[in-house]
């Protein structure tokens, strides 16, 4: 690896068409692990390539696992168009919302999104010039995707974005996911947008979970409105 300037450089400068991720693991507030990822951004975008190290004196202790279990927590972060794989999960997770998250009195119909209609979205935001950032949770057991959030950033304004979507299965809720994914993806846009500065979302005033996890991450309401519904 040479000296700590060699390193400083090639944190500052990686490989071109590369994301590079690296952590660190302590054990008893000493250094014990290392990792570094390497992200391909432009051909063999499925594969991440991963170099973990482990201190031979805290071999045997876990830290080699916790950092292979981080890698694969942060291998299911994507840009774009989502994985063909995992496009059916995300289309269900997506029909949920207005499910799922609290609407006060609104009566909201369900919507009913397929792999199909899911790839129209994708088709129409490119169109748009949007920049879509998303991390999703893989459930090992069954490889399908039980939580998933969304960034979501316009063409001319490369400091300010929008937080879209965060959902989890109801199967899967009460693991801190929703928590979890939004923090890695605030990560993972910060990599591809450094310009980025500020962040907006929106949650109805009763939706005290969603409320309490933004405010967790640092979100601070700026605007109120009133949504009202007639019957005719």
């Amino acid at each position: 690896m040479g000296d700590r300037a060699e390193f400083g450089l090639l944190v500052a400068h990686p490989p071109h068409g590369n994301v590079i991720h690296q952590a660190l693991a302590r054990r008893d507030g000493e250094v014990a692990g290392h990792l570094r990822m390497r992200l391909p951004q432009l051909e063999n975008t499925g594969i991440a390539t991963v170099e973990l190290t482990v201190d031979p004196a805290q071999r045997r202790q876990g830290v080699g696992r916790a950092l292979l279990a981080y890698a694969r927590k942060v291998a299911v972060a994507w840009r774009g168009p989502v994985a063909e794989e995992y496009v059916v999960d995300v289309a269900r997770l997506e029909s949920r919302l207005l499910v799922d998250a609290p609407t006060g009195d609104l009566v909201i119909e369900a919507e009913r999104v397929d792999a199909a209609r899911f790839r129209e979205i994708e088709r129409i935001q490119r169109l748009r010039g949007r920049r879509r950032y998303h991390v999703g949770a893989v459930h090992q057991a069954t490889g399908r995707m039980v939580a998933w959030t969304m960034i979501d950033r316009g063409p001319s304004t490369p400091w300010h974005a929008w937080q879209e979507i965060t959902i989890v299965d109801p199967a899967h809720r009460g693991h801190r996911l929703g928590l979890l994914v939004k923090v890695e993806n605030l990560r993972h846009a910060l990599v591809h947008e450094p310009a980025l500065a500020a962040i907006d979302t929106w949650n109805a005033a009763v939706n005290d979970h969603m409320i309490s996890i933004n405010e967790q991450l640092g979100f601070r309401p700026v605007d109120a409105w009133t949504d009202s519904q007639l019957t005719i």
